[in-house]
Formats: C-alpha cells, sequence, structure tokens
C-alpha cells in the first residue's frame, strides 16, 4: 500500500525540517516547498494527504496559497501553521478555506491527533465512494465504534490524571483560577493576567484590549520588578511572572502590592504557574481528544442517515430544530451545546436496530416496534462510558417518553422527563411527520402543528408545544 504523503510550505527552513521529522516519524511521507509558488509546482505530484502551510512568506502568501489549492481540489485539507497571539490570522486562513491551524512549539501528540483525523475523514469518503450496500455501511460503523471505544480510553486515563481539570471549560477557566489563587496566596494584592502577542511581542490587555510594551526580560522567562518611584504605581510594587508553557511564554501574571512579594511568596506563585502550565497542556489535549471523539460520533450519525434515504438528512434537521427551540427558550450557552450534541446524536442507537426493521417499507408488527423501541437506551448506552456526555446520555436515552407517562423506555412523565429530552421530542415527531415516508407522504407544517395542538398534555409538554409552535414552526 503506497504511504500517505504531507506537503509542507514555509519559509523557515528549520520549521520545514521539524514538522518533516516529526510527521515521518508518524509513518508519512513528506515534501517541502519554501513559498506559496514552489508549493503550487508540487501539486502535481501528489496525491497529498493534506498540506501544512505558513501564512507570511514571499512571492506568494499562504492566504493566496489556500485560494489556489481550493481552486484545484476543495477536498484537499490545509492546515495552517500559526504562534499562540496568531489566532486571528488562523481565523482568515479558514475563511479562505484551510480545515485546521498548529500552533508553534509543535508536538508529535498534537500533528499526530490532527493528521488521524485528516485521515480517518479522507478514509471515510473513500469508502463511502466504493461501498454503498448494507453490508459495507455496518462494516463501516463497527470500526467508527471500535475508535470511540480507543478514544474512550484514552480520555478516561487523562480524566484520572488531571480530574479538576476536566470539570473546567478550558483555558479561560483555568486563567480564571491562576487569578484566584494567587489573591488567595496574596492578601488584598491587584493581580490581572495578560495574553502575550507574539505577533507584535506585546501583553494585551484583557479589559480595554489595547496593547502594553513587552519587557524583554520576560521573553526570556525572568520575573520582572519594579518599585514604587514611578508615578503610575506611586507606592505599590509590581511583579509580573511570565507563565512558561514548553519554554514559551503563553502570557504574563502582573500583580500589584503595597510591599515586596520576597522570596517565599514569589516560589509558591511560581509553583501555582508551572503546575497551571502542566494542566493547560492537559486540557488541551483533552479537549482535541473530546472534539475528536464527537467527530467520529457525528460520522456515525451521519452514517446511519444514510442508511435509510427516506430518513437522509433527518439528525441535521432535528439538531436545526431543536437549536432554533433552544435560543427561543433563552437557553445559557452551556444547554445550547448539550443540546446540539443530544439531537445529533438522538438516533445512534438505530445502529442496533436489524435492517429489515429500520428499512421496512411498510408498517411495523408489535414485535417490531418493540425492537425500534429499544433504539434509546441502545444509544444512552453507547455514550454511557464517555464521562463528559453523562448529560448528553440521559437525555438521549429519554427523547422518545410522553408528557403522560406512556412512552419509552422509562414511563417517565410531566417533569421528570428532562427538559432537552422534552424539546428533542418536538422537533423530532414535527421532522417525523412532515417528511415523507416509503408508505406515506408527508404532512404539511400546517397539519403537522394541528397534530401537535392536540397531543399537548399527552404526548408533549404543553408549554414548550405552544412555543415550539409559534416561535419554531411557524416562524
Amino acid at each position: 500500500m503506497m504511504q500517505d504523503k504531507v506537503l509542507i510550505v514555509d519559509d523557515d527552513p528549520g520549521i520545514r525540517s521539524t514538522i518533516s521529522e516529526l510527521i515521518e516519524e508518524l509513518g508519512y511521507l513528506c515534501e517541502t516547498a519554501s513559498d506559496g509558488l514552489d508549493a503550487v509546482e508540487l501539486l502535481d505530484s501528489g496525491p497529498y494527504l493534506c498540506v501544512f502551510t505558513d501564512i507570511m512568506m514571499p512571492n506568494m502568501s499562504g492566504l493566496e496559497l489556500i485560494r489556489k489549492i481550493k481552486a484545484r481540489d476543495v477536498s484537499l485539507p490545509i492546515i495552517v501553521i500559526t504562534g499562540y497571539a496568531s489566532l486571528e490570522i488562523a481565523i482568515d486562513a479558514m475563511k479562505y478555506g484551510a480545515s485546521d491551524f498548529i500552533s508553534k512549539p509543535f508536538k508529535v501528540k498534537q500533528i499526530e491527533l490532527m493528521l488521524n483525523k485528516v485521515k480517518r475523514e479522507k478514509d471515510l469518503v473513500e469508502e463511502n465512494k466504493r461501498f454503498s450496500d448494507t453490508l459495507q455501511l455496518h462494516r463501516l460503523i463497527d470500526n467508527l465504534v471500535g475508535q470511540i471505544e480507543d478514544k474512550n480510553e484514552e480520555l478516561i486515563s487523562l480524566q484520572a490524571i488531571s480530574e479538576k481539570i476536566i470539570s473546567m471549560k478550558g483555558i479561560r477557566d483555568l486563567v480564571g483560577a491562576i487569578i484566584d489563587v494567587s489573591k488567595q496566596l496574596l492578601d488584598e494584592a491587584d493581580v490581572r493576567f495578560f495574553p502575550i502577542s507574539r505577533k507584535h511581542n506585546t501583553l494585551i490587555d484583557p479589559d480595554g484590549g489595547k496593547e502594553i510594551l513587552l519587557e524583554p526580560g520576560l521573553l526570556k522567562g525572568n520575573i520582572i520588578r519594579k518599585n514604587g518611584s514611578g508615578k503610575a504605581l506611586t507606592d505599590k510594587f509590581e511583579t509580573i511572572f511570565p507563565l512558561m508553557i514548553e519554554g514559551q511564554v503563553f502570557g504574563a501574571l502582573d500583580i500589584l502590592t503595597s510591599s515586596i512579594l520576597g522570596d517565599d511568596k514569589e516560589s509558591k506563585i511560581l509553583y501555582l504557574l508551572d503546575r497551571s502550565a502542566e494542566r493547560m497542556e492537559n486540557v488541551a489535549l483533552y479537549e482535541g481528544l473530546y472534539e475528536n471523539m464527537l467527530s467520529t460520533l457525528n460520522s456515525m450519525a451521519k452514517i446511519l442517515d444514510a442508511r435509510d434515504p427516506h430518513t437522509s438528512q433527518h439528525s441535521t434537521r432535528v439538531t436545526s430544530l431543536s437549536m432554533a427551540m433552544g435560543k427561543a427558550l433563552g437557553l445559557d450557552e452551556d444547554d445550547l451545546d448539550v443540546l446540539y450534541i443530544a439531537a445529533s446524536l438522538h438516533d445512534i442507537g438505530k445502529v442496533g436496530i436489524p435492517d429489515h426493521i429500520l428499512l421496512k417499507p411498510d408498517g411495523l408488527t408489535n414485535e417490531e416496534f418493540a425492537v425500534i423501541k429499544k433504539h434509546p437506551d441502545i444509544g444512552a448506552d453507547i455514550l454511557k462510558p464517555i464521562p463528559p456526555m453523562a448529560k448528553e446520555t440521559e437525555i438521549i436515552r429519554h427523547h422518545h417518553e410522553r408528557y403522560d407517562g406512556r412512552g419509552y423506555p422509562a414511563g417517565l412523565k410531566g417533569k421528570e422527563i428532562p427538559y432537552l429530552s422534552r424539546i428533542i421530542s418536538l422537533a423530532d415527531s414535527f421532522d417525523a411527520m412532515t417528511s415523507d415516508r416509503p408508505y406515506r407522504d408527508g404532512m404539511s407544517i400546517e397539519k403537522a402543528v394541528e397534530e401537535i395542538e392536540r397531543c399537548k398534555g399527552s404526548q408533549f409538554d404543553p408549554e414548550l408545544a405552544e412555543i415550539f409552535i409559534h416561535h419554531v414552526a411557524l416562524s
């Protein structure tokens, strides 16, 4: 089998060499180009699994290269090489068609996760082109299940190592924790954290957004100490600590106190920053694994939709309806995130339903319907071993409960049914009613609304049903 080949484009020979070595260690072939013009000429020597490119290059910029690559092959993944503080450049690149970005300094694990994701997506596309019958779809699903199990083992291992980190939302929470702990260690201190802009070698003021000139010694990892002689500081003492991650300055902790900190307090702050840096790396790795697993689950959901042409895009439509409902209800960002994932994966349990029942072109017998009714439990059991998906697991398990208690699988009633499950139930039913099936045509929106009106208080939460009708179905 021919090895996958990766193209690396950067005007810095050291960067090209570093990334090439890391990628070749992972078993891939590499070709390199020093600028966009050279890269365009190399495209004919492909095919390439993906392209890594810098943005700021002579002769042809990375953005122009992305545009030319996408004009030739819109499906070729492009990964932008950027620094810590160049997120705005990465965002611009993604508008041009880049798939992802990777920050300096590079880590083998980070590149490995990225290439695995690109390889898996390529394999899925090729599998879908090569196979169309149900047997091959089942094999693909089994492969995805295996990937999920592998990712879950990594997540559980990481959770045991950094249990506290998992409870936080991300890097922003950790920065908040650094500030809070610093204030506890230093009574009545004024503490702020400044991210660093490597593009301009400045600190970014999180309050006003303005950039502050960076002390040269800070970039080398030195503590900066200032006495109270300056007008702005009056009688305050300022101590600036660098937050170092993998030998690079990620940001600065600025502390104003009424007296000099001294060795003891400085050592405590340094210890806090050292531990925080380690935890930030764990959070970044954990979030990468989580996103990777979520991508795999979403791939499985799309394949399940593809099993039955009559339910194609069902999960996508249910997700759109659910999110419109969530926004109409004013749900907060956390609940909207949970709702999005649960709605996207609400039918994932149908992987365990035999084709002769799931794809039956006419009505089901009582025995066959009893099998179909198992899919919420099957879906919940797939997600149950994944710790970060505890909420989504229960929402998916109960999305076929009825408000009057006559639903399944648990016969929950009224407010016993999870709130987000009641939202998905409305979206799921509405899409089912308005979609064509082999044995019937879909209802009009007006007819479906009449049916929801009729079933308020029996099948559906009456308050949610009213909001769904007026702010989603008829909007």
